[in-house]
């Protein structure tokens, strides 16, 4: 079966809810790249982006019953992927974390785990998360989280003991947490945030 296009996705649908397996696959050719490419853009991982691509035209599959009452496949398709990528990075946070138990404060990660988390994406969400921060605690989080700076580097630059800084940047850290959990529209990097904060 040839694919034209979102015209036939109607009718393609139908075919395939039907239990149409030649349908199915002119379905999986049309979307796969679709799938992979969103789902690699956030994994970064050719082989999890690849069992995302599996697990979403498995799910539809198994409940092709009910395509005919999609009206916006393109919508719905990215839905599934979407939450199949969310529940990937979770878990990834979930394994990182129990692998670093003995971890009680973001400032204790190290640098090369830092940067991959605050990629350019996620920075751009977390700075407007901070400025919703008190004024010290913004302050704080940015010079040592973001700048790079020591905690006793911080104390001294601002006058105040090492402990005032600590206590500044669980409150910032807490904060962020707080602000990242009640955001309408969570970018993936800033879920994988999230998830370490926990």
């Amino acid at each position: 079966m040839h694919y034209n296009g979102p015209d036939d996705d109607r009718s393609l649908l139908a075919s395939v809810s039907a239990g149409d397996q030649l349908a199915f696959r002119s379905l999986f050719d049309a979307y796969r790249n679709k799938v992979f490419t969103y789902a690699v853009r956030y994994l970064k991982s050719r082989e999890q982006a690849e069992e995302i691509v599996q697990n979403v035209f498995l799910k539809l599959w198994l409940k092709r019953e009910g395509l005919t009452e999609i009206v916006n496949f393109g919508g719905y398709l990215r839905t599934i992927t979407n939450n199949a990528t969310l529940d990937a990075l979770k878990k990834r946070a979930s394994e990182y974390r129990h692998q670093n138990e003995s971890l009680q404060e973001w400032s204790d990660l190290d640098n090369t785990t830092e940067d991959a988390i605050f990629s350019k994406d996620a920075k751009s969400y977390i700075s407007l998360a901070l400025e919703k921060l008190p004024k010290q605690q913004r302050l704080v989080y940015q010079m040592c989280q973001i700048d790079g700076l020591k905690q006793k580097e911080v104390a001294e630059k601002l006058n105040i003991s090492p402990l005032t800084v600590k206590v500044h940047l669980r409150e910032a850290t807490k904060g962020l947490k707080a602000l990242l959990k009640n955001g309408e529209s969570i970018p993936l990097i800033a879920f994988l945030f999230l998830g370490m904060l926990r």
